[in-house]
């Protein structure tokens, strides 16, 4: 970090009423540990001893605006904003060669170990300053640069799908406040119970969803009650849908019932369950029974279950489960599952099909003016 960056720190931390060393530390302790820094290194980097990396910096303007807050003398959203923080960053490494840094940006690009993320489009559309930013953020959590990185890709209207691919490999932790920062720049609509369609809007499903279906896919399973915990801690309960429903529709069986395990291990039965039923209502129709057989062979029948009741919600998926199922018990959990309201058009399925016994067998309502008792 330049001196010029440093004193700019300094003079933050004076506008608030100068507070010490340790009371620093202590308020970047309480960021996480991810943000915390010893005594000695938090004098470093406001004296402009040693350059500080970017997560650095953004932390320490966050602790020193977190004490102004406390003290009675809050900095505006100006002074605090990380975006203009990441500008000034960038701008003072000076670093007109983003590739040849360590664990900068280049072809294929190492960021964050052995994961490598091929930044080659940021440098054909000229993003320079993505491209700096990127290169002086090696070793910062994610939640410092993905995201603006992602807002600043959406803006100009090219494809998050790769960015997304690279950070679906990252700690649970690290994809639970990507999402929550995701959250913020691309909120989604509230929802409205007439319009399926309501709590989507595309710059939140290309960044936030995309990551949520990646992990799904990329995260090892025993980590799904992490991220799903995360996700209601951090108020994104919204989002725990998603990640069960692309689990249930990517995963093969013998994957879905490791998930259930790691779900139930963390006393989050009702989630197993949910996602099992994602598997009857959101999986590919054809890759459903292969799920169904798997866990009835070993028995889980609640289980299996889940995913029978999740098929009958839909008539195509419920006929899909009458023409492929032969035996009478999973038939029964299918009929006994149809939605009252809808039993009349299952009915006429049925009997379309060829079942004419088996629609006899469902009772349809019977309305009466007797009193019932």
């Amino acid at each position: 970090m330049t001196n010029s960056l440093a004193k700019q720190l300094r003079d933050l931390r004076i506008r608030v009423g100068n507070p010490s060393v340790r009371e620093i530390e202590r308020l970047l302790d309480r960021q996480g540990r991810n943000r915390s820094m010893a005594r000695s290194t938090i004098q470093e980097k406001l004296s402009g001893k040693s350059p500080a990396r970017l997560h650095q910096i953004l932390a320490l303007v966050a602790a020193i605006a977190e004490y102004g807050k406390r003290n009675g003398t809050p900095l505006t959203p100006q002074e605090v904003d990380e975006n203009t923080w990441r500008a000034k960053f960038v701008a003072a490494s000076g670093n007109s060669d983003p590739v040849s840094g360590a664990g900068g940006v280049a072809g294929s690009e190492n960021i964050g170990g052995s994961r490598v993320w091929d930044a080659t489009p940021l440098r054909n559309a000229g993003m320079t300053d993505l491209l700096d930013l990127i290169s002086q953020s090696e070793g910062a959590p994610l939640v410092t640069w993905l995201p603006h990185v992602a807002s600043e890709m959406h803006r100009a209207q090219m494809s998050c799908e790769s960015l997304m691919e690279w950070a679906g490999a990252a700690s649970p932790q690290e994809i639970v406040q990507c999402i929550s920062a995701f959250e913020t720049i691309f909120p989604l609509p509230e929802r409205n119970s007439n319009d399926p369609w309501s709590d989507w809007s595309p710059a939140n499903s290309a960044t936030a969803g995309t990551l949520l279906r990646v992990a799904a896919k990329a995260q090892p399973l025993r980590n799904s009650p992490v991220i799903v915990v995360g996700l209601r801690r951090a108020d994104l309960a919204r989002y725990v849908e998603k990640f069960l429903t692309s689990l249930a529709c990517w995963h093969l069986a013998p994957s879905l019932r490791s998930a259930v395990k790691s779900l139930q291990s963390a006393e989050l039965s009702r989630d197993a369950q949910n996602m099992l039923t994602y598997v009857g209502s959101s999986r590919k129709e054809d890759r459903i029974i292969e799920v169904v057989t798997h866990f009835s062979d070993y028995g889980e029948l609640t289980e299996r279950n889940a995913i029978l009741e999740g098929m009958a919600s839909d008539g195509r998926r419920f006929m899909v489960g009458m023409d492929e199922i032969e035996d009478g018990e999973m038939r029964d959990v299918l009929m006994s599952a149809i939605p009252w309201a809808d039993r009349s058009d299952y009915v006429a399925l049925l009997e379309k099909a060829g079942y004419g016994e088996l629609a006899a067998r469902i009772e349809l309502p019977v309305y009466s003016d007797e009193p019932p008792f």
